[in-house]
């Protein structure tokens, strides 16, 4: 019981973590939008997010209404 209850925390904080980290580089994107005048792609080839990983962070976009295609 509390091995379990030791692997269900650490599998807790893990999903922290990665949503944290998830959410600072959507911030990034965002920053680089702001800042530069750039579109999403164009923020995202500069922090060199794979183009297989990108969609996620399209998706937080348009969730936060700062999504620009152009």
């Amino acid at each position: 019981m509390i091995l379990e209850d030791v692997l269900l925390m650490c599998n807790l904080s893990k999903g922290i973590e990665e949503n944290g980290f998830k959410m600072g580089i959507l911030l990034s994107i965002q920053n680089l939008m702001e800042s530069m005048g750039w579109s999403a792609e164009q923020a995202m080839k500069a922090l060199r997010i794979p183009e297989p990983e990108q969609i996620q962070f399209v998706i937080g976009l348009k969730n936060s209404g700062d999504f620009d295609s152009n």
